[in-house]
């Protein structure tokens, strides 16, 4: 901090330091600018120089003593000396950090020069003194610049975080908050002394000033006048020297949650449509998800293991107005029944493990998506067609909490026929049923079955770099004529096995080797010759024909007729 910034404080030290002594006194910085002085016996002084004696005692950092100024050289070489009234002086300099910063003097007429200089000593000790009391006082300056600066920096930092901060006094009194806890709450007026429970009352508050014990992340609702607050509370003590100071609160919004959930990966599909358009699914189920993808209602997809029911799923929620939000699956895989029940509806049991926060709130304005929706206990289905008529959600000491959540859910069997036999919960398959599609097995589509073998050796291939690998013909007839009870999934496993360990040629033999075909059924080249020349006789060409497609002569033909006696 300069002098100059002091102009009070120095004005008030002038003050006492010439009702003390009955003189006049004048305070200069380092840039010979007055900061300080009084006019008990001048009326003005002359204009302050860097050869006068006060600017000698700033620029040289010494006591200047003068009792007689006309037997002063200094004094006598002022262009000012004719002009000035004084007859004597005293001057220190101020020293901050080892750097002279100004100067104190003792502006003195002739008839106080033998009361002060009676006993010099004391007189400058007095000044010095004064001098290091103005600079402790520059000092306590800096430090509460410092400390205002470090405050300022606090407060930028706390309004920057996503979260909601409130810092109290170790009794409860708030001593600064952000501007996302005014904006959560409603703040209209300064709240800074006031009792934190007269400005958000809510239970988990209440225990913590009960007994300070801190916890993280506990799922609170609070609602008050036009506003509400749905997130995670946690409260931590404040100490220094292992002695507590004070308290802070932090308050993380769902919204909050969802939208790093979903930067760090809870939506962490990529799946298009391009995926699907690529000739894996028929064009007007492409099409009717497309349909559906731009509304915000429920969406039952039918299909068999494999056949990429989840893969749709997610294509749907990438072409909504979702698709910047979370895409949150629950797989009903037999889990034990209260795990199940835990992971969609969440609970208001807290631990450092799990914050009480279910599936269902972390689709908060994203997509949630149940597979094999038809392996939920009963029970559950009851309470998620309650969810989907209301769209809220309740734990215990909440209100009802609003939820907005996509709800798309997967199936592999019948369910109309499982509400008839009582197996599923007929309002839940009403909530759910209205906009279904269909995914047929691979069995009954043969061309997405070539087109799916193509397309995956020439990728596999590329993958395991093997570019001369072959598929025997006999083999690529097997593949396409398997029944494939896997569908997709199992078609394309089998493919990266065979590609991957595959060498020079893969054949029918590889595919008894993985079960695909049992081992008796393999056939030999000759009677995979003999097949193709049975086919084609039977297919009513005539032999120069048959001959022709076979690349051999007719008499070659008919010597082959007869030895497998076709």
């Amino acid at each position: 901090m300069l002098l100059a910034e002091m102009k009070d404080v120095a004005t008030k030290f002038a003050d006492v330091i010439s009702k003390v002594l009955d003189v006049d006194v004048l305070i200069v910085d380092s840039n010979l600018k007055t900061v300080g002085n009084t006019y008990r016996y001048f009326d003005k002084f002359t204009l302050i120089r860097r050869i006068s004696v006060i600017g000698q005692v700033i620029t040289t950092g010494e006591v200047v003593a003068i009792d007689d100024r006309t037997n002063h050289n200094a004094c006598k070489e002022c262009p000012d000396y004719k002009e000035c009234e004084m007859s004597g002086f005293i001057g220190v300099p101020i020293f901050y950090n080892s750097t002279v910063v100004g100067a104190i003097a003792l502006v003195l007429p002739k008839s106080k020069i033998p009361q002060i200089f009676k006993d010099v000593r004391n007189s400058v000790e007095f000044l010095e003194r004064m001098a290091d009391l103005l600079s402790s006082k520059l000092q306590n300056g800096d430090d509460y610049n410092n400390l205002n600066v470090i405050k300022r920096e606090r407060e930028v930092m706390m309004d920057s975080i996503e979260d909601a901060m409130v810092s109290m006094d170790d009794i409860g009194y708030i001593t600064y908050y952000n501007k996302r806890f005014e904006q959560y709450f409603g703040i209209k007026e300064s709240c800074i002394g006031k009792f934190i429970k007269d400005i958000v009352c809510h239970r988990f508050i209440n225990e913590f000033l009960s007994n300070y014990t801190e916890f993280s992340g506990r799922l609170m609702y609070f609602e008050q006048d036009d506003h509400t607050f749905y997130g995670f509370l946690s409260c931590r003590n404040i100490k220094i020297n292992e002695s507590r100071t004070g308290m802070l609160f932090t308050f993380k919004s769902i919204g909050h949650v969802n939208a790093e959930l979903a930067d760090i990966g809870c939506n962490n599909t990529q799946t298009t449509f391009a995926w699907a358009e690529n000739g894996l699914m028929a064009p007007h189920i492409v099409e009717k998800a497309k349909r559906l993808s731009i509304t915000n209602k429920s969406v039952l997809i039918y299909g068999e293991c494999g056949t990429g029911k989840e893969m749709l799923a997610e294509a749907i929620h990438n072409f909504s107005n979702r698709s910047g939000n979370s895409f949150i699956t629950v797989r009903c895989d037999g889990s034990y029944r209260d795990l199940m029940e835990t992971a969609i509806f969440g609970t208001d049991q807290f631990n450092r493990a799990f914050s009480g926060l279910g599936k269902l709130q972390l689709a908060h304005k994203g997509t949630i998506y149940i597979s094999e929706i038809d392996r939920l206990p009963y029970y559950l289905q009851k309470r998620l067609a309650d969810f989907l008529k209301t769209r809220t959600i309740r734990q215990a000491g909440m209100r009802d909490v609003q939820m907005d959540v996509r709800f798309i859910a997967s199936s592999g069997k019948d369910l109309e026929k499982l509400v008839q036999d009582g197996y599923f919960d007929d309002e839940l398959y009403y909530r759910i049923s209205e906009n279904s599609i269909k995914i047929p097995s691979l069995r009954d589509d043969k061309k997405a079955i070539s087109r799916l073998i193509s397309g995956g050796i020439r990728f596999y291939q590329e993958k395991y770099n093997k570019p001369d690998l072959l598929f025997d013909p006999a083999a690529i007839r097997l593949l396409e004529d398997y029944h494939w009870p896997g569908n997709r999934q199992e078609l394309e496993e089998t493919l990266d096995y065979l590609v991957r360990h595959g060498n020079h040629t893969v054949t029918n033999h590889d595919l008894a080797q993985i079960q695909l075909i049992a081992p008796e059924s393999v056939a030999t080249i000759q009677d995979m010759e003999k097949e193709r020349i049975a086919a084609l006789l039977l297919s009513n060409k005539n032999k120069d024909e048959v001959a022709r497609m076979l690349g051999i002569s007719r008499a070659t033909l008919y010597r082959k007729i007869k030895t497998y006696n076709i």
